[in-house]
C-alpha cells in the first residue's frame, strides 16, 4: 500500500490535540501549530481533524501532513463542492467509477441540438462538470505522490460516458474513470445491472395495475422524435419495459398515476414513449403527447441503481430520493 509523506507520532497520553500539538513542536510558533489544524494537516488515526480540543487517547496515531499535500486534498474538495454547487451530488466514486444524482434540466452530454442556451451560450453538461472534477483530483493526486517520492500516474484523466438520462430526467447515472471500465460495464451491462428503476407519475389513472410494454422504437434525425411500432420496421430497436402502479394522487383537477419502471432494453426516451403508448404520457412530456405540466419538470425520475463493480466485484446499491419538486403532486 502507497504511504502519505509526513511526521508519525504515536500519543504517549491522553490530552487535547493542540495541547498536544504544542508538546511535540517546542520550537514552532502557537500560530504556526494552529495552522496545521486549520490547513488540514492533522490526522488522527487516518481521519482529519481541525478541531483543537479534539481529544486524542494514548496509542493513537498522529500524522501531520506536508503543507503541500494538504493543499492537494483542499482542492479536491473544493471541486467537489463545485459539483455539488451545480446541483450534481456525487454518491458513489471509486478509482474506475463515479455514480452521481442529476437535477432535471442538466444535460448528461452535448448534443448538435442542445448544447446551446436560449441566450446562445454553450449549455453546461454533466459531462463536462465531472470530467472538470476529475482532472482537479488527478492533479492533486500527483502532487500527492511526488511529495511522497511515488512515481506519479501521468495518465490523461477524463471522464467516460457509459449511460445517459434525457435532460428532463432527474436521478442515478454511471460514468467511468477510464476507458477499460467503461468498456467492460457497457459490454456487460444486462449481466452486471442488477437493478434500475425508475419512478414517473402519469397523466390520468392508469386502472392496470402492472404490465409490459414492447415495440420497435425508430428515432427521426430531424425532429429528434422517437416513434413507436407494435412490429418490427427497418431501423427499429427492441425495447421492453415493465411497469407497476404505486399509487394515485390528485393535483388540482387532474388525477395522476405513481409508477415504477423497470427496462429489459434502454433505449432513447422509452419509458417516455411507452407511457404515451398506453395512453398516459409522462406529466411534462408535451414531447410525447402530455397536456398537464403540474411541477414545471418532467416528472420521470432514475431512483435506484444496483450493479456489480466488474473491477472490484462489490456490489453497489443506489437509491436516490424523489425530488422535492414531486411533493407537488401531493398537495
Amino acid at each position: 500500500m502507497n504511504q502519505t509523506a509526513g511526521q508519525k507520532f504515536t500519543v504517549a497520553h491522553d490530552s487535547p490535540l493542540l495541547k498536544y500539538l504544542y508538546e511535540i513542536f517546542p520550537g514552532q510558533s502557537k500560530t504556526g501549530v494552529k495552522n496545521m489544524l486549520s490547513k488540514g494537516q492533522v490526522l488522527v488515526n487516518g481521519e482529519q481533524r481541525t478541531a483543537f480540543d479534539h481529544p486524542l487517547l494514548a496509542g493513537d496515531a498522529l500524522l501531520i501532513l506536508p503543507k503541500g499535500i494538504s493543499m492537494a486534498r483542499e482542492n479536491t474538495e473544493n471541486a467537489r463542492e463545485a459539483v455539488e454547487k451545480a446541483g450534481v451530488k456525487i454518491v458513489f466514486e471509486d478509482a474506475d467509477y463515479i455514480v452521481v444524482d442529476k437535477p432535471s434540466g442538466l444535460l448528461t452530454v452535448s448534443t448538435a441540438k442542445g448544447s446551446q442556451s436560449k441566450s446562445g451560450h454553450k449549455e453546461a453538461t454533466l459531462y463536462a462538470i465531472l470530467n472538470a472534477y476529475v482532472k482537479v483530483q488527478a492533479r492533486s493526486r500527483r502532487k500527492e505522490d511526488l511529495i511522497s517520492g511515488r512515481t506519479p500516474d501521468r495518465s490523461t484523466a477524463k471522464i467516460w460516458i457509459v449511460h445517459r438520462l434525457d435532460k428532463g430526467t432527474s436521478g442515478l447515472v454511471v460514468f467511468a474513470k477510464n476507458e477499460r471500465a467503461k468498456e467492460i460495464l457497457q459490454s456487460r451491462w444486462k449481466e452486471l445491472v442488477i437493478e434500475r428503476r425508475y419512478i414517473a407519475f402519469l397523466e390520468d389513472r392508469l386502472e392496470k395495475e402492472s404490465g409490459a410494454i414492447q415495440s420497435w422504437l425508430v428515432e427521426n434525425p430531424k425532429s429528434l422524435i422517437v416513434h413507436s411500432y407494435p412490429e418490427e420496421v427497418r431501423d427499429g430497436q427492441l425495447a421492453i419495459t415493465h411497469y407497476k402502479v404505486l399509487g394515485y394522487v390528485r393535483k388540482g383537477r387532474g388525477e395522476y398515476t405513481k409508477a415504477e419502471f423497470s427496462l429489459e432494453s434502454g433505449r432513447k426516451n422509452q419509458i417516455r414513449v411507452h407511457a404515451a403508448d398506453i395512453g398516459h404520457p409522462i406529466a411534462g412530456d408535451k414531447k410525447y403527447g402530455a397536456q398537464t405540466d403540474p411541477v414545471h419538470r418532467l416528472a420521470l425520475h432514475a431512483a435506484t441503481l444496483v450493479f456489480r463493480n466488474p473491477m472490484s466485484g462489490e456490489v453497489v446499491r443506489l437509491k436516490s430520493p424523489l425530488p422535492e419538486a414531486f411533493d407537488r403532486f401531493e398537495k
